[in-house]
């Protein structure tokens, strides 16, 4: 399985290259602009050493978001260390949504996120729990190719069971509700050229966190995916 699971990443790795080059090339571009910027306003008749100032520190700026992005890319598609570390999950999925994001555009679908404000914490191997988040929101995209509105709506929060939940709701075509008990399981798939893997080892890792994972009907048409996990007490 925890070969799988990295097939599986890889393969999203490919899916997910455009977004990746895209997301990097932000930041590249606004280090372009600004170093030039910068220096008109040196070899201007009157240096403006305040503007100048100005724009090297958004030139750090943009880096660090370079290298945050090339970092959360890294973690994401390496192999798994099988390490258990405190993990914030609204601090995970900010990361695939960057990710993420030029698929969303690409294919029209409106993002909403309404994320918990507390910090909530659980145990997890962080590259892992990436991934389910990952499946989860490229899954939402495919089922609203033929649908519009197209709009995915991400929710984090804390139960009173002293759980964290996480929620992935599209406004897609739905599952047949035959079919709700069975979109888990290895090799079911509805997809034309899908292994029938991705939810399977979604459900595997939420698994072997001690958490559960879950596929509704939505309210307003489509599915809702969930999954929670318990609490790291700190």
């Amino acid at each position: 399985m925890s070969e799988l699971a990295y097939m599986n990443r890889r393969a999203a790795a490919g899916e997910l290259s455009a977004s990746i080059a895209h997301e990097v090339n932000q930041p590249l571009t606004g280090i372009s602009t600004r170093a030039s910027a910068a220096l008109r306003w040196l070899r201007a008749e009157k240096p403006n050493l305040e503007k100048v100032g100005t724009s090297l520190e958004q030139i750090i700026a943009a880096t660090h978001r370079a290298a945050d992005i090339v970092a959360s890319v890294r973690s994401m598609f390496k192999r798994e260390t099988s390490q258990r570390l405190p993990v914030d999950i609204n601090e995970l999925i900010r990361a695939v949504l960057a990710i993420a994001q030029t698929d969303l555009r690409k294919n029209g679908v409106e993002l909403h996120t309404d994320l918990d404000e507390r910090t909530l914490i659980v145990e997890g191997d962080q590259v892992q729990l990436q991934q389910v988040i990952l499946n989860l929101i490229m899954n939402g995209i495919e089922a609203m190719q033929s649908v519009l509105p197209r709009r995915l709506m991400v929710k984090t929060g804390q139960r009173e069971s002293r759980t964290v939940y996480v929620s992935v709701e599209d406004t897609g075509t739905g599952i047949d509700p035959a079919n709700l008990d069975r979109v888990f399981s290895a090799m079911f798939t509805t997809k034309e050229h899908g292994m029938g893997m991705g939810l399977s080892i979604c459900h595997s890792i939420i698994e072997s966190h001690a958490g559960r994972i879950w596929v509704s009907p939505a309210v307003a048409g489509g599915s809702n995916f969930q999954f929670e996990l318990p609490v790291k007490e700190v």
